[in-house]
Order: structure tokens, then C-alpha cells, then sequence
């Protein structure tokens, strides 16, 4: 069975760190691929390291479509550029494949924290859902930052769609599911992410672009997501988006074991989801 990392790699700083750590999961037999661009020329020379450099800048879905082309492995990982593999981590999603051959996605899971304090709240505001308290389960969506796709599904659905330079897992699993592949969670598959965002202003603006693309991505599927009609309208999300941003605070931190700890991330928990909604009215404004 023949196993490719697939990396989508926009200059990331850490990408050795990254590619160093899958080599040192020797658990199985694999192949990496780094594909988009190395600025600093941090990628390892290594005989099981592949890197297929694009001349611009490519969407995170493009760069992991044309990893995936070029190795034609069985089984497919992609991995962010900013996740850090712990030990383990290859195993447990093998074994889990193994278990659940029906499956078109198993999504690994992250730490609650990370090296600074804005990069630690981003951690909770965007991958709560995936730290790795949670309890393995099928899930109806999964994000790509640690993903095994075996090929045979990353195939019948097209790949991801280049076009988009966020939300692109959440439309990929989206397919997925409606042509009846099982997506799961598993929790002991970890990493530990360091993202390049850590002071509050690229943390809301990514916040921003975030929510803009993931409303047009939301619309598309409007059937799945039960989108209600004042839910088209950017004023909503202006006026609404304080009072969205502490329900889903709370929910946050209720529904999500062992977060309490962590509990002084709470307002900016809270202004990252008021940014989303603001982004959310700006995607809604580009559509009309």
C-alpha cells in the first residue's frame, strides 16, 4: 500500500520542522510531497522528500490536487504546511483507515495551545471542534490541516476546487458526504499547529477573509446547512454579529471538554467570531 504526504507549502518558515516530523513517524513505508513555493529554502533534502515548485502562487486546494496527481499513492495525508506531527500521529490514522475501509476522510486532531498567546485563542476559535479531548466519531464536515483521503475517494469527487483559498475542506467534505463517503474524527492523531498569525490584527483580519469565504461556501450548500433567508442579507450580519459572536463563545467553551483552562481566551474568542460575521457580510456583498 503505497502512502503519500501531500503538502500544500506557501514559504512557510517551519516547513523542515514540518517535513522532519512525518519522516520521523517511521511507522510506514511513505513518500512526501511539498508543493507551491520556498522562499527561504527551508525544505530537506531527503530521498523520500519530493517537491514540485509552482512558478506563482497557488490555492492551498491546487497545490494539494497536483501533490496528489503526481504521487497517485493509495492512501493520501494532507498536511498544512504549519502542523507539526506528533508521535503517533501516522499510525493512529492508518489504523483507523484499516478499521473503517468506508471512510472518505479521518481527520486528525490539534493541541489546545500553541507558542504565543494570540496563536493559543486561535486555536480555540477556529479548531475547537478538533482539539484532541474530543471523542473519536463520524462527523458530517472535517478540515484539511491533517487529513487522510484515500485516493480512490479524493478521486470521485474531482479533487479540491483551486478556486477557492479558504473553505476549500469544507466544500471538499461536503462532496464527500453527499457521494456517501463516511468522514471521521480522530482524536489521537495529533499535531501541534504554528500558524504565522500572532498579533490580534492578522489574527481578526484572517478572522475576516475567513468568514467571507466560508458564507459563499455556506450558500452553496444551502440545503445542508438550513440557511434561512435573512441569513442572505449583509445588514443581519452586521447587526447581529455581537450577539452571534457570545452565543458561539459559550458554546465553545461548553460543548468542548477541558477548555475552561483556557478560559482568558474567552474575549478574543468572542472578537474573532464578531470578525467572521463582518466577513461574512462582506462575502455576501461580492455575491451581489
Amino acid at each position: 500500500m503505497r502512502i503519500s504526504v501531500v503538502i500544500p507549502n506557501l514559504n512557510s518558515p517551519i516547513i523542515d520542522r514540518v517535513v522532519q516530523a512525518v519522516l520521523n513517524q517511521g511507522d510506514e513505508e511513505i513518500t512526501i510531497w511539498v508543493v507551491g513555493q520556498d522562499r527561504y529554502g527551508k525544505i530537506p533534502s531527503h530521498p523520500l522528500v519530493h517537491t514540485l515548485i509552482t512558478p506563482n502562487p497557488v490555492s492551498p486546494g491546487e497545490a494539494r490536487n497536483l501533490g496528489a496527481e503526481r504521487s497517485q499513492a493509495d492512501l493520501l495525508i494532507f498536511l498544512d504546511a504549519d502542523c507539526i506531527p506528533q508521535s503517533g500521529w501516522l499510525r493512529a490514522l492508518v489504523e483507523t483507515w484499516k478499521v473503517h475501509l468506508d471512510a472518505g476522510a479521518i481527520s486528525g486532531a490539534m493541541l489546545p495551545y500553541s507558542s504565543n498567546f494570540v496563536r493559543n485563542c486561535e486555536q480555540i476559535a477556529r479548531f475547537h471542534e478538533y482539539i484532541y479531548t474530543n471523542h473519536f466519531e463520524e462527523r458530517d464536515v472535517l478540515a484539511s490541516f491533517s487529513l487522510l483521503v484515500p485516493y480512490e475517494a479524493w478521486k470521485s469527487v474531482g479533487g479540491f476546487d483551486p478556486r477557492l483559498w479558504l473553505t476549500e475542506d469544507l466544500d471538499f467534505t461536503l462532496r464527500l458526504r453527499s457521494h456517501g463517503w463516511k468522514l471521521l474524527f480522530e482524536p489521537r492523531a495529533v499535531v501541534y499547529h504554528e500558524p504565522n498569525r500572532e498579533n490580534i490584527i492578522d489574527f481578526l483580519s484572517y478572522a475576516r477573509q475567513n468568514g467571507s469565504y466560508s458564507i459563499r461556501t455556506r450558500l452553496r450548500y444551502a440545503g445542508f446547512y438550513r440557511v434561512s433567508f435573512w441569513m442572505h442579507w449583509a445588514w443581519f450580519w452586521v447587526l447581529a454579529s455581537p450577539l452571534i459572536a457570545f452565543l458561539r463563545t459559550f458554546q465553545i467553551y461548553i460543548h468542548t471538554p477541558g477548555l475552561w483552562r483556557y478560559g482568558c481566551c474567552g474575549p478574543l474568542v468572542f472578537l474573532h467570531k464578531m470578525a467572521w460575521c463582518l466577513g461574512a457580510a462582506d462575502g455576501l456583498r461580492r455575491v451581489s
